[in-house]
């Protein structure tokens, strides 16, 4: 028997990317100014939920738009505001069924805002955006390993393969905080939105189990509590380790963790201001990678086994850099000029273009970074500004090769703001990595159970009719067929007496098989 492996993998059943436009429509919030010019607009697209169907995944996201704008009124200061706008798209993958895992991913490529002609507080919204779908699913497959013996491969190949320890495993949790208003913000009075997104700084296994950490980093708009009321908003991180139980799993295995927001809430309290409840989905994956070597990939005699396609992601590799950015500005002229910087941090960042060559990475992208400083006037209150500091890199990735897939991931680890009279000196510090995925899809042999060989049994044939003639007898009847004289008797009822015969009698005579 030639050898076979069993491996547990995720097998992608399917993929598709489809182009799909957003239209809806957006409103500055009550306690907002007019708008007198629109400054810039950005624009960020998650999902909501995903539901897929036989051969096709339907996705709700929604678009969340940030516009900064000169307000309509006698000082002209710059605003801000936020709002959304739901949407559904769907892309036809073959293959897909209900119950396998899916990734979505969305890329903004457009976004125009025009005002509307019966509100001029409502604007009209029309994105484009870019919407990949991956369906995948895990199966148990058996593979031959080697050629049979007698038979003959026409091509053989290496084989990589991550397999899978056990089962996926999913663990709900939720992340709790207290936390104070940032003491340059106005106290709140009343929350109005609550946006989560959930990052994983770290994982590592354990005997039987993934430890976990991660961060919930919040963006929260509220009614400040003060006779303008005007809307404000703060930005919180509450940091979290937890662990999930996947038997099985040891040292040096290797592991994937998605980390879905289900639900946020933020509320009020007197001591401190504010609290956070964010309830997170972690689903686990622990995998070994497994390579077989010399695998047949096409028999001469392919008679027992079946030939199927064995679509699977591969990682080749993973890189990182350290980015260092540096800028000097001055405070926007709408803004005030600085007495004393009070904070700073990094509010964003953002990739805007990925390119593999051989070998490496090409990543551009932005840092955002948020500055609050006491203002150089009589009531010296405390502002805030941004700062947005554009950067190219690359990061090594052995193996990588153009059109593979590449994830990256950019994380703030250090940044300062040096006064100088007017001027304010930035320095940032970006840790920078990429990961590079190769969709790979070699033929493969399966055994199939071939159905069991079943020996011809005899088919009794039907009894002849035969016609007496003179002279004969049941006993020289029986012998001249093979038969006996009681097997004639017993399908000839019709025969009383078995010692008179009847010239020109006709009597069946059966097979001499039913004997």
């Amino acid at each position: 028997m030639a050898e076979t492996e069993r491996l547990k993998v995720h097998l992608v059943q399917g993929e598709n990317r489809v182009q799909t436009v957003v239209r809806g429509q957006i409103e500055v919030p009550e306690a907002k100014p007019d708008v007198d010019k629109i400054l810039s607009k950005e624009a960020k697209a998650k999902v909501r939920d995903v539901t897929i169907v036989p051969n096709k995944v339907i996705v709700n996201g929604t678009l969340d738009v940030q516009v900064t704008y000169v307000a309509f009124k006698p000082d002209q200061s710059v605003n801000f505001f936020h709002d959304s706008v739901n949407f559904t798209s769907s892309l036809d993958v073959p293959g897909a069924e209900p119950g396998d895992d899916v990734d979505v991913e969305f890329t903004v490529e457009d976004v125009s805002l025009t005002r509307s002609t019966r509100d001029p507080r409502k604007f009209n919204v029309a994105a484009v955006l870019s919407v990949f779908a991956k369906v995948t699913d895990i199966d148990e497959i058996e593979i031959l390993t080697e050629t049979p013996e007698g038979n003959t491969a026409l091509e053989e190949q290496d084989i990589t393969v991550e397999h899978l320890i056990g089962e996926k495993v999913t663990k709900q949790i939720i992340v709790s905080d207290q936390f104070d208003v940032p003491e340059e913000k106005p106290d709140a009075e009343r929350i109005l939105r609550t946006e989560a997104k959930v990052d994983i700084t770290n994982k590592k296994i354990i005997a039987n189990k993934v430890i976990v950490d991660g961060a919930v980093r919040l963006q929260v708009m509220y009614v400040a509590m003060k006779p303008a009321q005007t809307v404000h908003s703060l930005h919180h991180t509450i940091r979290f380790s937890d662990f999930v139980e996947v038997p099985d799993a040891e040292p040096g295995m290797n592991v994937q963790v998605r980390a879905v927001v289900e639900s946020a809430e933020v509320g009020l309290i007197k001591d401190p201001a504010l609290f956070a409840d964010i309830i997170i989905q972690l689903t686990v994956f622990v995998t070994e990678t497994r390579t077989l070597r010399d695998v047949p990939t096409e028999l001469e005699n392919e008679e027992g086994f079946e030939r199927i396609r064995l679509k699977v992601e591969q990682e080749i590799g993973a890189g990182e850099t350290q980015v260092v950015l540096r800028d000097t500005t001055e405070v926007p002229g709408e803004k005030p000029d600085i007495e004393k910087v009070l904070d700073a941090r990094v509010d964003k960042t953002e990739v805007t273009d990925t390119n593999i060559l051989s070998g490496k990475v090409l990543i551009r992208g932005y840092a955002d970074v948020e500055i609050v400083y006491v203002s150089a006037k009589p009531d010296q209150a405390v502002h805030a500004m941004h700062q947005r500091l554009d950067f190219r890199t690359f990061v090594v990735v052995e193996g990588a090769e153009p059109d593979m897939r590449v994830k990256v991931r950019i994380d703030a680890e250090y940044v300062n703001v040096d006064q100088d009279g007017l001027d304010l000196h930035t320095e940032v510090v970006l840790r920078v990595a990429a990961t590079v995925w190769e969709l790979s899809q070699p033929m493969v042999y399966t055994p199939v159970e071939m159905p069991p060989t079943v020996e011809p049994t005899a088919t009794p044939c039907p009894p002849t009719p035969y016609t007496v003639r003179a002279g004969d007898t049941l006993s020289k009847i029986a012998a001249a067929n093979r038969v006996t004289v009681q097997m004639i008797l017993d399908i000839n009822p019709q025969i009383t007496n078995p010692d008179v015969l009847e010239v020109g009698q006709v009597i069946m005579i059966p097979c001499p098989a039913m004997g």
